[in-house]
């Protein structure tokens, strides 16, 4: 006689063997029937509360929510929401990880009713819609033609007063294809695109003489993450140069900065094939100093990257919603735009730029893929931003 699903639950007492349940679960699944996922997970509920037993009783109710979650359906995202997919996770901000998995896996008419549901549906914060819409336009999917989206962010009061409202509901040019993490069953894969950019060598000749300029808080928001990581350090200034900086006299401006990233030159090696400045202040750290051009788009990259998911375990993640407001607010300060600018003015300006990649074989990068460094001179050539990073070093 098959056991219901309350002996089914009430036999993990006391055991770590959830195999049984696990089979009963997968054919069901092949049946397209979560209903049955859904009665498991309450009656978990009922008998063990919100703290499981054991590991392997914590891994069954993640794999029900994600069995759940990842089938596409409206049906199946209302049956994920109602075993609190946004309001109980062990990996940590519940709300935002359930955003991203849905935007991934959901077909986007099977989630209008994320955005049509009552706005004090006890299942479906208002969070959950705001970070739905960013983690789908993230994803390219046409959310500003969905019509309860839309009715939603004409009506609610929260998203009228929410950070993530200033991002538009389409990509921009500089964002291009953003790097997204893939959600499976046995976790998540991610890319880190960090390190010095392709490009070829700029061959120094010369330096420019600059000062201290303006303080820039918002240059490190896509990476303050880093600094909790592993001892990780960050560093940025501006400065102003005296005249315009030319392409050649980058290398040798930035190894004369006063800058703890630019000191101790050479003591892991040269890193090769970078002439050094014919003068004296420039040309002891310039045969340690690789700097590339790059683009906007290319420094947008890596700054969402370590904004969204690049800070250490995914419970420190900001995700992409978040992710995509830090790194256009990194590329506002770098560009000289204002940390309220709209997205396409930030754009406008940075496309005035001249963005650059570097890297320093010294006392203060790793000389890896964890290591972050561009400059970035303005319109006019003479503002300088840089911003360094790297977020392990040892620890």
């Amino acid at each position: 006689m098959a056991k219901t699903i309350e002996q089914l639950v009430a036999g993990l007492a006391g055991t770590h063997r959830v195999s049984e349940v696990c089979v009963l679960l997968d054919e069901h699944l092949e049946r397209g029937d979560t209903a049955y996922h859904v009665e498991v997970g309450a009656a978990l509920h009922r008998r063990y509360g919100s703290g499981w037993a054991g590991a392997e009783h914590d891994y069954l109710y993640e794999r029900i929510l994600w069995d759940v979650a990842t089938r596409p359906g409206r049906v199946h995202v209302e049956r994920a929401l109602e075993l609190k997919l946004a309001v109980s996770s062990r990996i940590g901000r519940p709300v935002r990880r359930a955003a991203a998995v849905l935007a991934e896996y959901q077909p986007l008419a099977a989630l209008a009713w994320v955005f049509a549901a009552p706005a004090d549906h006890p299942r479906v914060p208002e969070e959950l819609r705001a970070q739905l819409l960013q983690e789908l336009v993230l994803r390219g999917a046409p959310v500003a033609q969905l019509p309860e989206a839309r009715a939603w962010a004409a009506a609610s009061p929260y998203w009228a007063g929410h950070p993530l409202a200033r991002l538009p509901w389409t990509l921009d040019p500089i964002e291009g294809k953003p790097l997204m993490p893939h959600y499976s069953r046995g976790g998540v894969a991610y890319s880190v695109p960090y390190g010095l950019p392709t490009g070829t060598w700029i061959a120094a000749a010369g330096r420019v003489a600059v000062e201290i300029g303006a303080d820039e808080p918002g240059l490190t928001v896509a990476v303050e993450g880093w600094a909790r990581r592993f001892n990780g350090q960050l560093e940025a200034a501006v400065f102003e140069a005296e005249r315009p900086v030319a392409p050649e006299e980058l290398p040798g401006t930035l190894a004369g900065l006063p800058m703890d990233c630019m000191s101790g030159a050479g003591c892991r090696g040269p890193l090769g094939g970078v002439p050094g400045v014919d003068d004296a202040d420039g040309g002891a750290h310039a045969a340690h100093l690789a700097v590339v051009p790059t683009t906007a788009a290319e420094v947008w990259r890596q700054l969402f990257v370590a904004a969204s998911s690049g800070s250490g375990g995914e419970r420190e993640w900001r995700y992409g919603g978040y992710g995509r407001l830090a790194a256009w607010r990194s590329l506002a300060a770098m560009a000289g735009a204002g940390p309220e600018d709209p997205v396409a003015e930030v754009a406008r300006q940075a496309g005035e730029c001249a963005w650059y990649g570097f890297t320093m074989c010294g006392d203060w990068f790793i000389c890896d893929d964890l290591d972050l460094g561009f400059a970035v001179l303005d319109a006019g050539r003479r503002r300088l931003a840089v911003l360094a990073g790297t977020d392990y070093r040892g620890g």
